[in-house]
């Protein structure tokens, strides 16, 4: 795997940020890697802050995996994004219709695919906020190792190939690995981004089994609760207030945050009491009333009035609703070996 170390080493930058690039480097997914081989092509990185900014925004990118030249690139649109079986396959002037991709979206070949910007890129870190970076887009990411590969790779969760139809972080690693099997792996590290969740490998008998619930936690977490208002902190907090440190229990709190009244922190309360008014029909938006309401006076007297008690995102209490269960295991005899 091509060595990405200059990126970060030959730049400017303070103490702080080389230090939170060579931690960012060191856990950078398979995938990611091979984003940024192009995106450094694409988006000019003139020091570390431009460095941090563009590896927080790597799903800005897209990849396709192996298409190295036009002919490859071709084949993969027809293949992924055009569903051609084997039989239609051959007919495909491959080289033409990868030709005109690249032409549309002017993107950057490497040895390992084909990357363009899907996005514009935000000024997310300004020099100051190093503590807010979150190392770009995953809920739960898994460093596996294998015979070919013992230093191991790690792999960024949720994989969306069952999804998208095209590669993504697991069939990518399994390739670095040099195997198509995770029974011939081993764990070597997992983490998840909620920090109270920790030491998987101790809830889990096998790599697949950790794979599947990390999975279906990083859906829950990209979806927002279907758009549920504030629910990355309502989340957070259950975890925080069950003290659960379970990835089975976790997923289980993110699908009954009913049970659970919430309110965020005193920046967020306006916002909050707002949409508490008007889900409860109290005032109508861009009335006399509406726009003369004390909507964070409202969100603290709701706050008051449930009991709720202050925790690290907001405020939260158990309502007493009916918890329904479904994920979470006894973790009795329960271990993936860590090698």
């Amino acid at each position: 795997m091509k060595n990405l170390e200059y990126l970060w080493k030959d730049i400017e930058g303070t103490e702080k940020e080389n230090e939170y690039l060579e931690k960012r480097f060191a856990e950078m997914s398979v995938k990611e890697k091979y984003i940024l081989q192009g995106a450094v092509q694409i988006v000019e990185v003139k020091n570390a802050s431009d460095l941090i900014n563009l590896t927080e925004q790597l799903s800005n990118f897209d990849f396709h995996y192996k298409a190295t030249d036009n002919e490859s690139l071709g084949e993969y649109i027809a293949r992924h994004k055009e569903c051609a079986s084997d039989d239609i396959l051959p007919f495909i002037k491959t080289k033409q219709l990868g030709s005109e991709y690249h032409e549309d979206f002017n993107g950057i070949f490497t040895d390992k695919g084909y990357v363009y910007q899907r996005n514009s890129l935000k000024q997310i870190y300004d020099g100051t906020n190093l503590d807010e970076m979150t190392g770009d887009d995953w809920t739960v990411k898994i460093k596996v190792g294998s015979k070919d590969y013992p230093e191991g790779v790690w792999i960024n969760l949720p994989d969306y190939e069952f999804y998208g139809l095209e590669p993504d972080e697991m069939a990518i690693a399994l390739d670095a690995l040099g195997t198509n099997k995770w029974s011939r792996c081993a764990l070597l590290d997992a983490k998840c981004v909620f920090p109270n969740v920790k030491e998987l490998a101790e809830q889990y008998d096998s790599i697949e089994e950790l794979i599947s619930d990390g999975n279906n936690f990083g859906y829950v977490c990209d979806e927002q609760g279907q758009g549920r208002a504030f629910f990355t902190e309502h989340l957070e907090s259950a975890i925080e207030l069950e003290g659960c440190t379970r990835l089975d229990f976790a997923l289980d709190i993110s699908q009954n945050l009913n049970c659970y009244d919430f309110a965020p922190k005193e920046d967020k309360l306006e916002s909050y009491g707002r949409s508490l008014a008007r889900k409860n029909g109290i005032v109508e938006p861009d009335t006399i009333l509406g726009d003369n309401f004390d909507y964070t006076l409202y969100a603290k007297t709701d706050i008051d009035n449930k009991g709720l008690a202050p925790c690290k995102n907001g405020f939260i209490k158990s309502n007493g609703e009916q918890f329904h269960y479904e994920f979470s295991k006894k973790l009795d005899s329960m271990g993936i070996s860590m090698e």
